[in-house]
Parts: structure tokens; sequence; C-alpha cells
């Protein structure tokens, strides 16, 4: 009987080694376009994400997110654990858009574009 239950508890210490060794709790690093966002009320369920030629989907009911949230469109980074039928999300970082600058001085076009002036306000010009 004792050496079937140090065979038995070996066993099941060398299962648990084996199984916690994997790679699916290693945390992983992805970045991408947002395809889509499930939100349902005010809570943020899921994420589509497109990275590369292949498409993710993540839950975000642990994530935290840096700069704000991301919407449709958006590129991020996502730290991530692999998941059975999706991948839990745990930090969302939303990568900020380049800024369109316009420098003084410097002509864009040769045309201005404005709006015409009404047929009633022509004459109080003058």
């Amino acid at each position: 009987m004792k050496k079937l239950f140090l065979g038995f508890t070996a066993f099941l210490a060398f299962s648990f080694l084996i199984c916690g060794c994997s790679d699916d709790r290693t945390l992983h690093n992805v970045r991408g376009l947002v395809k889509n966002v499930e939100i349902v009320d005010d809570t943020l369920k899921s994420m589509t994400l497109s990275a590369g030629d292949e498409e993710m989907v993540f839950t975000l009911d642990e994530a935290r997110f840096q700069q704000g949230i991301m919407l449709h469109g958006d590129s991020v980074i996502v730290d991530y654990i692999k998941g059975r039928e999706t991948n839990r999300a745990f930090v969302v970082t939303v990568l900020p858009k380049v800024a369109n600058t316009i420098h003084l001085g410097e002509a864009t076009s040769d045309t201005l574009i404005t709006a015409p002036v009404p047929k009633d306000k022509d004459e109080s010009v003058k």
C-alpha cells in the first residue's frame, strides 16, 4: 500500500511538472491593428486584432489600458497569455497616431478655398 501511494504521488508530481512548464503560461507580446471591439453597455468584453496576416481574439476582463482605450482602427501593443479559445489580454497600450502639423509661412497649396458670400450680404460689403 505504501509503494502504491508513493508511486501515485510521484506520478502526480511529475505530471504537474510537465503541465506547469508548458508555453501557454508565459507572457507574450503582439503589435497590431484593432479590427473590432465588443462593447456591452459600458463594459469592454473582447477585441479582435489583426497582426500581420493573422487575426487574434482577446478577452479584456483583466486588461489594464495605457494611453486611453482603443477603438476600431487604432494601433495597439498587447501583452497577453494564450488561452484555449481566446487569448487573455493583461496590458493594452494604444499607440498615438501621427500628428498632422501645419508650419506657418509655408504654403501647402496655391488656392484658398472659401465659402461663397451670400447675395444679400454682397451689397453691404461695397
